[in-house]
């Protein structure tokens, strides 16, 4: 599906529909969604399968609350202020940031997150599902993911559905992004603002927190350690920890599913990373390329 969603025809029929204008447009990204720029209009367009259309239109409704509130966060882009659905494909448009070469350090999402697990808006939020989300993706991916690989993503799905439910939380539930990690930070002018809302829901505060340090463990992100003492919780010395970390890096590899039949390097990396965690193999892991 990711293929399609890369096609010209798809990208200009989305815009036309959305009364903008698709001249000269970049790929960006692909990755659970497909980003392009705008530069006609200065926008961002992010496009993804139909079946995220949930997905999109909570994305839109919390961005509208965060302008209200004033909450450091991306802006739809004026023009196009809901989704916008043609042929199989959803997408949203988005006021566009020019980004410096240098990204936001992990530091500056402490004090947006604890911001933001201190507001709640007013309508009903999702509930955090990691898992459900995981399922979904594999289930994207089941014609293009290895059997073997995808068993061994199902069991894993079918033991944390049963663990999370009953596991210990040391923060409060309350409004979480749920994808807070430096990549979802963007600078706009001299401050930093959140995107990528699509994931945003009522769930366990330190799930927020998680993603930073996963982040560290796999990758070597630098900054853990200051990030959560800017934050002030220590989620690693949480009891919840070891779970919320499993569930995670669940969602880091089923999270690019979407773009395995586009993506060799991606569908490389998924594998070689289920192969280390069965075989407990070595801890680093590589970004996707």
């Amino acid at each position: 599906m990711t293929a399609v969603l890369t096609e010209t025809g798809i990208v200009s029929a989305l815009c036309h529909a959305a009364g903008v204008d698709p001249r000269g447009a970049s790929l960006v990204r692909i990755c659970a969604n497909v980003v392009y720029y705008l530069p006609r209009v200065n926008a961002v367009v992010r496009i993804a399968s139909v079946d995220m259309a949930a997905k999109a239109r909570r994305a839109i409704r919390m961005a509208h609350w965060l302008e209200d509130i004033g909450f450091p966060a991306v802006r739809v882009h004026w023009d196009v202020p809901e989704v916008v659905i043609v042929d199989g494909a959803v997408a949203t448009f988005w006021q566009y940031l020019p980004q410096p070469r240098q990204a936001p350090s992990v530091v500056r999402l402490a004090p947006l997150l604890r911001r933001l697990h201190n507001e709640l808006p007013p309508f009903r939020l999702p509930s955090w599902d990691p898992v459900s989300d995981a399922r979904a993706n594999l289930q994207l991916a089941a014609d293009t993911l290895a059997d073997r690989d995808c068993d061994f993503l199902l069991r894993w799905c079918d033991r944390l559905d049963v663990e999370l439910a009953s596991n210990p939380y040391g923060l409060p539930y309350g409004l979480i992004h749920g994808d807070a990690w430096a990549g979802n930070l963007l600078w706009d002018g001299e401050e930093v603002v959140l995107c990528d809302l699509d994931q945003m829901c009522h769930g366990p505060l330190e799930w927020d927190l998680v993603p930073t340090v996963v982040n560290g463990l796999r990758f070597g992100h630098p900054g853990v350690e200051e990030f959560l003492g800017s934050y002030g919780f220590d989620v690693m010395a949480s009891e919840s920890f070891s779970l919320l970390r499993q569930a995670r890096e669940l969602t880091m590899l089923t999270g690019a599913l979407p773009a395995l039949s586009s993506r060799p390097s991606i569908a490389h990396e998924i594998s070689r990373r289920i192969a280390n965690l069965r075989d407990a193999g070595p801890r680093r892991w590589t970004p996707y390329e």
